[in-house]
């Protein structure tokens, strides 16, 4: 054969092989005109699991490859790979710039799987789907607002109250919830006082302050819960009010420069009990030779709760049943607490603090 005949046998049997193995390449997309590649998948990638909180969602695919100068792409949504039951259909979306072009699609229903795919539209000339890509979509998720235990509007707390609301009720498949507590000095939460987020309780969820919040100060609070998981928050919880009032012995539990509940905060409001004698922030040498603080936190804890409106005994059960133990014993018939170092005696209508001088 002359050279010149078999080179052009060569070169038309190397161009179909070449559109052969291009033919059957899964690779190659299909063309419209002859120009056009279909577009490709990019958001969300397939198998992505995507919130529901997340919706409405956007399909994003590379644009076509063409050299028509109007294409526009039809997408599809189903909930079958096969593209039997249509979902949701977005027809003629004008191809955007920088290579890729995005739809944002109507609500989906919650809690299933969906596949999406899209085409493109050249010089009025539709090309084939893309491959196809599946998303699950998370379940719908609800959370309603919690509810305010206390402290109510216009309730008198200490200086460090515990805030505390009902869980929120929720439905669907929640992740962890978490509430976040919210004290201001406005009603519109516009000047910040204190706030947290903590994770949820057993039936509640509580805050207390970490710093004493300012006496005498009218302040409001509220509560969101949320689950970070799913990116769903509830509404706010109702906001309510209360006043921060000078306490006897959170007063002087302040020149000593302790905290006085530092845990479980005490029920009631102070008002109840009157300090007499004794009280003077100092250091002492006790029956024992030993040098401690007069007045002791313990002390201050249990007149504090008499404040509240809690008798002797009541008050000290309290204290052992919440975490602030203490050995102190009430004696009725003289109307005194023994302490270790000290005797809290009611006289004149006043517990005065008067040191022990033995056993």
């Amino acid at each position: 054969m002359p050279y010149s005949a078999a080179r052009a046998c060569f070169v038309v049997l190397s161009l179909t092989a070449a559109v052969a193995c291009r033919d059957k390449s899964p690779a190659q997309p299909s063309a419209v005109g002859g120009t056009t590649v279909s577009p490709a998948p990019v958001i969300p990638a397939n198998n992505s699991q995507v919130k529901n909180a997340d919706q409405p969602i956007a399909l994003v695919v590379t644009n076509a490859v063409s050299t028509s100068t109007s294409v526009t792409y039809t997408f599809q949504v189903a909930t079958d790979v096969a593209f039997a039951s249509i979902a949701q259909t977005k027809d003629a979306v004008p191809e955007g710039a920088g290579g890729q072009t995005t739809v944002r699609l109507d609500a989906l229903t919650a809690g299933r799987d969906y596949f999406w795919r899209a085409r493109a539209t050249a010089g009025g000339v539709a090309g084939a789907f893309g491959v196809a890509s599946r998303f699950a979509l998370g379940p719908a998720i609800t959370l309603n607002a919690p509810v305010p235990i206390s402290p109510l509007t216009n309730t008198q707390t200490s200086q460090r109250p515990a805030l505390r609301v009902t869980n929120a009720v929720r439905s669907g498949a929640t992740g962890a919830i978490s509430y976040t507590f919210e004290v201001a000095s406005t009603s519109a939460f516009t000047v910040s006082v204190a706030s947290a987020t903590v994770a949820e309780g057993v039936n509640e969820t509580g805050f207390i302050p970490t710093a004493d919040l300012p006496l005498g100060a009218l302040l409001f609070w509220r509560a969101t819960a949320t689950d970070a998981s799913n990116a769903t928050s509830s509404a706010a919880s109702s906001v309510q009010s209360f006043t921060v009032t000078p306490s006897q012995a959170g007063l002087i539990a302040q020149q000593r420069g302790v905290v006085l509940w530092p845990g479980v905060q005490p029920p009631g409001a102070v008002g109840h009990a009157t300090l007499g004698p004794g009280w003077d922030v100092r250091t002492i040498r006790d029956f024992l030779g030993q040098i401690v603080p007069s007045p002791t936190l313990e002390e201050l804890r249990v007149f504090d709760l008499l404040d509240r409106g809690l008798d002797p005994d009541a008050a000290i059960a309290w204290m052992n049943s919440n975490g602030y133990f203490t050995p102190a014993l009430y004696y009725p018939s003289v109307l005194s607490i023994g302490f270790q170092s000290h005797y809290m005696t009611y006289l004149f209508g006043a517990w005065e603090l008067v040191i022990r001088n033995g056993a």
